[in-house]
């Protein structure tokens, strides 16, 4: 029986816990229900399925018996409280925490102990206390901290009484210090302060924030600490940190979560050297949706590489057509962009990705060369393939980054196409497809979908008895 909660025979109540009900049964101990079902009897037999259930009411339970599980704890604490044997209390699973390392890395905590003066502050003027270069900063069996065995370091004067005293060795823990990064990053140039007010009302708080699940109960929790306590001492406008929150996927390999314990992780470099980094970023986000993940396999790099290599040929023939393009190809240029701009802002980059691929391929096929669609193209594709699209913007003959170039814009009015590939199915089965103008009329879908050749063999010499025309969806005879 161990004194933690957490495992081991220790709630004493075979009959509704399982380890309990094991424990009893091995060793013959006596098994009371204490709660029941409404049609089953305070000595009905109990089996192990049922310890985990919870009944609708208390049997064995003296003056308790007959109520629900919820009123009777309610009832029971309040007795207890009366005969003075108990109370009521909240129970948090969030115990203390511990801000102090024993390690060299990390920001030293500004201390000095002096056996007259007791821990004293390091002087302002005096800050930051930063790190000594030690070539050796392992952990040794001695138990001392790498920082203690570093005298020249160790070693200094109190600053209230001049004697010799000692650094504080521990330094603040990582997730103290990333807790309120976001605060300082728009104020990197400042020395004079943390966090400039001006700075912070304009930038602050976060739009988005994306990480793993662990940030989510860690590094955001402790985030959200530092910012109410910010906000109750006046120094910033805002308790939350992050008005949404976006937990990435996980990463499949070999069947399981990419993780160092299931040794199925891959070296990055290795890709990069051999494929670079671009098609090595793109094929990542290329996987799978973003908040669910993927599967990583070696083989599904090519399919980048080839779309960035067309993509690379596509720009040193692109040429001024004058603006005579294809409607189709207009139309599927400007529904492109339309959707690239959404699925980023929606985190939908796999989906981003392929429509681009199909806005290449749809290029191709129509032998356009059109320098237009080609700038656009590139600019969509930089904040996947940051390096490539950089080197074909300069290709292009912009001296400016691609990164400072406008976002495309699409005309709503050119996404929508004129015509629309209609789907034919014949007593429920999909036979053909035809195209048909957009919205067109029953008569016009009707008299189309029949001419159709294929069509034609499924219906001919029959009668048909009903139509059913879904405009732009289907139409099924």
């Amino acid at each position: 029986v161990l004194m933690e909660y957490g495992t081991g025979a220790i709630m004493a109540v075979p009959g509704h816990d399982a380890r309990d009900f094991a424990f009893a049964r091995q060793y013959g101990l006596e098994i009371i229900r204490v709660l029941a079902g409404e049609r089953q009897r305070a000595d009905s037999p109990l089996t192990e399925a049922e310890t985990e259930t919870v009944g609708h009411r208390l049997v064995n339970s003296g003056r308790f018996d007959g109520m629900t599980a919820d009123l009777a704890t309610k009832e029971i604490t309040a007795d207890l409280e009366r005969q003075g044997r108990g109370k009521a209390v909240v129970q948090y699973r969030l115990h203390d925490w511990c801000i102090s390392r024993q390690r060299y890395w990390g920001p030293p905590i500004p201390i000095i102990h002096c056996d007259a003066c007791g821990p004293v502050p390091v002087p302002e003027k005096d800050l930051p206390v930063r790190l000594p270069e030690i070539e050796d900063f392992r952990p040794d069996d001695s138990g001392v901290s790498p920082l203690a065995r570093h005298e020249e370091w160790y070693y200094v004067p109190c600053p209230t009484c001049g004697k010799r005293a000692r650094r504080e060795t521990d330094v603040s823990d990582t997730f103290l210090d990333s807790g309120w990064y976001f605060l300082r990053y728009p104020s990197t140039e400042f020395h004079d302060r943390p966090f400039d007010p001006a700075r912070t009302r304009t930038w602050c708080p976060v739009t988005t924030y994306i990480g793993g699940n662990e940030h989510a109960v860690l590094h955001l929790l402790y985030s959200r600490f530092i910012a109410m306590v910010l906000k109750d001492l006046g120094h910033i406008g805002f308790e939350e940190p992050f008005t949404r929150f976006r937990a990435h996927g996980l990463i499949i390999k070999d069947g399981a979560k990419m993780s160092k314990t299931k040794g199925n992780v891959v070296n990055p470099d290795e890709y990069i050297v051999q494929w670079g980094a671009d098609t090595f970023r793109m094929y990542l986000m290329f996987l799978g949706p973003f908040q669910e993940g993927g599967d990583f396999r070696d083989a599904g790099i090519n399919g980048p590489r080839r779309f960035l290599e067309r993509v690379w040929a596509m720009v040193g023939e692109a040429e001024d057509s004058g603006g005579e393009i294809r409607k189709d190809l207009v139309t599927r240029w400007h529904a492109t962009k339309k959707k690239c701009a959404e699925d980023l802002e929606s985190l939908h980059y796999n989906t981003a990705i392929s429509a681009l691929m199909e806005l290449v391929n749809h290029v191709k096929e129509a032998g356009s060369r059109d320098l237009a669609i080609v700038r656009d193209l590139i600019v969509m594709l930089a904040p996947f393939a940051p390096h490539f699209a950089e080197e074909c913007w300069e290709r292009l003959g912009h001296q400016s980054s691609v990164f400072e170039a406008r976002w495309p814009t699409w005309d709503e009015k050119l996404v929508v196409a004129d015509q629309v590939e209609l789907p034919v199915q014949v007593n429920g089965k999909t036979r053909s497809k035809v195209a048909v103008s957009r919205d067109a009329s029953d008569e016009l879908a009707r008299s189309t979908a029949l001419a159709d050749a294929t069509v034609q063999r499924f219906v001919g010499g029959k009668s048909i008895v009903k139509v059913v025309y879904v405009p732009n969806r289907l139409i099924n005879f």
